[in-house]
Formats: C-alpha cells, sequence, structure tokens
C-alpha cells in the first residue's frame, strides 16, 4: 500500500482515545446543526446529491423484477456505504470552520476527493463491503437453519428474500427472529465500530487503514454507552428521513449526521503518541 510522508510518519504510532460524557451525543448534534447553518450550500449539496442518489437507487430497485425483492435491504447497505464514504467534504468543511475557515464548496470537495481516492480509505470502503456481502450471505442461511429445506427457493412463488420478509413480519418464527434480529445487529454494530472514527481520522491525520480503524474499534469499547445512544439515534434519524417523499429528508439529516460525526471524532480521538 502507498505511504505518504506523513502517514510513514505516523506509522507504529497509537492516538490517545478519550471519554466523553452521557450528554455528548446532543452536543455533537447542535455543533453538527451548527456547522450545517455557516455551510448551507455544502451540506445541501451533499445532502441533496445522497438523496437524489438514494431514492433513483430505490426507484430502479422497485422497478426491477430480480431485485425487487432485495430493495429494501440493498437500499440498507448502500446507505452503510456512502454514508461514511461519502461524507468526507463534511468532515473536512468541519475541519475548516474549527480553524476558523469558512469552507467552500470546490476546497472542499477537492479534499474529500484525493481523501476519498487514497488507499486508507479504499481499504476501509472494501471493510464495509465485505461485511455488506457477509450479511446477504447469511441471511439465508440462518433462515435455512430455522426451516429445513428453504436455502434457496422456498416454493415456486416465493424467494428466499420473501420469505424472510414474511417471517420478520409475521413474528411466526420466534427463533429464528432472535437469531437473525443478533446477526444483523452484530453485523451492523461491527460496521458502524470500523467506519465511526475511522474515515475521520484518515483525512485528519492521514494514518494507514489498519491504525485508523484499530483506532475506531478502541474508541467505541471505551464508550460503550454513548455508542449504544449515537449508533441508534443516527439509524432512527435515517430511517425516518427515508421515511419521507423521495427521501427529501435525507439532504438535512445526512449533512447534520456527517458534521456531528466530526465532533465526535474530536472529542474521542486524541493526538498520535
Amino acid at each position: 500500500m502507498p505511504k505518504t510522508a506523513r502517514m510513514k510518519e505516523h506509522l507504529g504510532k497509537t492516538a490517545q482515545v478519550n471519554h466523553v460524557a452521557l450528554s455528548a451525543p446532543i452536543t455533537w448534534l447542535r455543533k453538527g446543526f451548527a456547522d450545517f447553518m455557516t455551510c448551507p450550500l455544502l451540506a445541501l449539496f451533499y445532502g441533496s446529491l445522497f438523496s437524489i442518489i438514494t431514492y433513483n437507487f430505490w426507484t430502479y430497485l422497485s422497478a426491477s423484477q430480480s431485485l425487487h425483492d432485495v430493495r429494501v435491504p440493498l437500499v440498507g447497505v448502500v446507505v452503510l456505504l456512502l454514508g461514511p464514504i461519502s461524507a468526507m467534504s463534511l468532515y473536512d468543511g468541519s475541519k475548516r470552520i474549527q480553524t476558523g475557515i469558512k469552507p467552500a464548496l470546490k476546497d472542499v470537495l477537492l479534499s474529500a476527493f484525493k481523501a476519498n481516492g487514497s488507499c486508507p480509505s479504499i481499504f476501509l470502503s472494501v471493510m464495509l463491503i465485505v461485511l455488506a456481502i457477509m450479511w446477504m450471505m447469511f441471511s439465508p442461511l440462518i433462515y435455512a437453519i430455522f426451516n429445513t429445506g428453504s436455502l434457496n427457493i422456498v416454493s415456486t412463488d416465493q424467494t428466499i428474500v420473501e420469505a424472510i420478509l414474511s417471517e420478520i413480519t409475521s413474528g411466526g418464527n420466534m427463533g429464528f427472529l432472535v437469531a437473525y434480529f443478533i446477526f444483523t445487529a452484530l453485523m451492523g454494530l461491527t460496521a458502524f465500530m470500523i467506519s465511526w472514527f475511522s474515515f475521520p481520522m484518515v483525512l485528519d491525520k492521514d494514518v494507514d487503514p489498519f491504525t485508523a480503524t484499530s483506532t475506531s474499534l478502541r474508541a467505541a469499547m471505551a464508550n460503550k454507552i454513548i455508542m449504544f445512544i449515537w449508533a441508534p439515534t443516527v439509524g432512527v434519524l435515517v430511517l425516518l428521513s427515508l421515511m419521507t417523499p423521495y427521501f427529501i429528508g435525507l439532504a438535512l439529516v445526512i449533512p447534520i449526521i456527517g458534521h456531528s460525526t466530526w465532533h465526535a471524532y474530536r472529542d474521542t480521538i486524541g493526538e498520535l503518541k
């Protein structure tokens, strides 16, 4: 993996992890909203683009005969993957605001493009994609464990995805529901712990992906209560925005979450030593 001079300088160093107060998530959201209001053009550009891409992807899946059944999980995966990756511009915007500079859209987008094109960001993105693929691959297997003979097709009229959704909505198979909920929660939590601080850390400190990932995991474990407050908060906000017409709520929610994540990173991750 190609390394920059700054990345080589940081090799072998670890970042200090701070314990944050229970009220921190409220502070992060407040600061995130303040950043949104400071550079609304950047926030709305990014948020609207995110909303348009997600809604068009949903429309495409809904019209597709082969992918119609998996549109809900696929859109969820897209939001999970695109969120931290494309939020680099928002992280950079918040970073500039903290230094007293009002970010210009072209400068922030250029910085984010360079950061996303770096090997660490690509590596982190691949990690999230692998987790998403694992979730989609093991979901039918878990269903098959609780429904003998159902690994590929449940019936001539029902696919495995339809069967899983049917089990979830009917609540008829509690064993499957509990196992699938635990599995999905663990996969989602793992993705969250990996990406929470790793992407902003790559942008801020130009570290390798292993340092960024291990630091993000350490920070999440050191602030478990905060993580279990922040992760559901983000999930609920995104879910509510997906319930708005044309997913327009994403145009507001995603930028605020992105800016807020930067402040969460700054409060939690200290200097490299």
